[in-house]
């Protein structure tokens, strides 16, 4: 299964080559002594159709930015005219990035690294010709005897398919975890999941692996789709106590259980957003993509047999006294006791548009809608929810969404 699905990407991405296209080659390898990583960008046929190429080099993280062809530094920003025949342009990067609780959102130890993409690999502003999109792949250059792992389903030869349909620009993005490192992968629902972890640390695959077995197939259900890799990566003290997730991958402590005391999962809130990637419009909808995460991690679960209807009932209940004081959702940042009433808030819906439709429609309907726009806002949700509902929900004339 894993084969066909990889051949299948690769019969894709060379089905574009037709298309107008520029290729892309991004490359990182490490430097253990320093905790640093030398990258860079080469630009392969088709690259006379790029005309300017406008980077991010923030200089707390990036250093040693050198290109052939016309480059010009602008503070943080490197704006690159390059070669009409191709070219390079290369960095170093600081891996280790702390948060300001000291613990680590990004951490290179020596032996094993990890880190986001989209913190090593700088994001540009691109000038092209009209039409032109990139067809890119990803090398990681690494120790014969360290190991690797990426969001993106690799080809043969080594390299990594990336692809953002969002983008025409691709860039590297999501966790990556290189190193000495134990992986564990199976195909679940279609997706291929990988699991991956410093070894001998205690990261629990096979549970994961067996808990994903049946969690998995109802977020596809409810969902309608997931991508075609997933890697969830963990990592112990110093790194971050808690979840973060990322295109096609997500973080998750070594020391954060899969399913809470209160019958909450962090590893199922974060999913959701790997596979939903619904986002607040402005701050203050910040909300939405919290409380549907928060409001499918216990739903999910129940549905697939993972909670009892009593315990539903006591979680549910638990969320209400957290939430119990929250007079408004519409905050900058979605704090734990938003986050629970929002999810409560979107049951009420779900229960509405239930009871409207004769249980022919459901929450689900209004997120599937959500995830093609991604990018949305309090009032685009309630339009959304009432066009599914066929008429005016009760549950959203609220005090909380003012």
């Amino acid at each position: 299964m894993l084969f066909r699905i990889t051949t299948l990407m690769l019969l894709l991405w060379a089905g574009q080559a037709g298309a107008a296209g520029y290729e892309l080659t991004w490359r990182l390898s490490f430097d253990a002594k320093t905790r640093t990583a030398l990258g860079s960008l080469t630009l392969g046929p088709g690259s006379d159709q790029l005309r300017q190429l406008d980077f991010s080099f923030p200089a707390a993280r990036y250093s040693e930015i050198s290109a052939n062809g016309e480059l010009q530094r602008k503070g943080a920003r490197a704006i690159w005219v390059p070669p009409a025949k191709g070219g390079v342009i290369r960095w170093r990067v600081k891996i280790d990035e702390r948060r300001a609780n000291g613990a680590y959102r990004s951490h290179f130890p020596g032996d094993w690294a990890l880190f986001r993409g989209d913190r090593v690999f700088p994001s540009a502003k691109v000038r092209a010709e009209k039409g032109a999109s990139s067809k890119a792949r990803l090398v990681l250059d690494v120790p014969k005897a360290w190991h690797l792992d990426t969001p993106y389903l690799p080809s043969p030869d080594g390299s990594f398919m990336v692809e953002d349909a969002d983008r025409r620009f691709d860039r590297p993005v999501g966790w990556m975890l290189v190193g000495d490192i134990g992986t564990r992968r199976e195909v679940i629902a279609g997706t291929e999941v990988a699991l991956g972890a410093p070894k001998d640390e205690g990261m629990r695959r096979m549970d994961m692996l067996a808990f994903l077995n049946y969690t998995l197939p109802a977020m596809k259900d409810a969902f309608g789709l997931l991508p075609p890799k997933i890697l969830i990566v963990s990592a112990p003290d110093p790194m971050w106590r808690g979840g973060l997730s990322a295109p096609r991958s997500l973080y998750l402590h070594l020391d954060r259980p899969m399913i809470s005391e209160n019958a909450t999962s962090t590893l199922l809130h974060e999913l959701t957003h790997v596979i939903t990637r619904i986002r607040g419009a402005q701050p203050d909808d910040d909300w939405l993509a919290e409380g549907l995460a928060e409001f499918y991690a216990i739903e999910l679960l129940h549905r697939s047999g993972g909670m009892t209807e009593a315990r539903h009932e006591r979680t549910l209940q638990w969320l209400a006294d957290w939430g119990k004081d929250i007079k408004t959702l519409r905050s900058e940042r979605s704090s734990g006791p938003i986050t629970a009433r929002a999810a409560l808030l979107l049951l009420d819906v779900d229960r509405e548009i239930q009871k409207a439709s004769k249980g022919r429609k459901n929450l689900d309907d209004v997120t599937r809608l959500l995830m093609k726009k991604r990018k949305i806002s309090t009032a685009e949700f309630v339009a959304t929810a009432e066009k599914v509902a066929g008429g005016p929900l009760k549950s959203l004339q609220t005090p909380l969404l003012k």
